[in-house]
């Protein structure tokens, strides 16, 4: 089932590439930060490193969990 922030399906794994070409698209239409579903990624450091590509977020402004082999990610941007 997709999402309705930027149509991300909440099984779908994404790359690093992937993500920042996502987060970047994103922010380039909205003026206003609030928090976003980013997708799954491999594990915590590539949600990391999505999350430090313009516009990096900020101290609170990424929320992951772990879920078995995915990382499920929102980011505040």
């Amino acid at each position: 089932m997709a999402q309705k922030n930027e149509e991300i399906a909440s099984d779908r794994v994404l790359s690093v590439e992937e993500g920042v070409e996502i987060k970047q698209r994103i922010a380039g239409k909205k003026e206003l930060k609030t928090w976003r579903w980013m997708g799954n990624f491999g594990d915590p450091a590539q949600a990391a490193a999505v999350a430090n590509q313009p516009p990096a977020c900020g101290a609170g402004e990424v929320m992951f969990t772990i879920n078995g082999t995915l990382t499920p990610a929102w980011m505040f941007f």
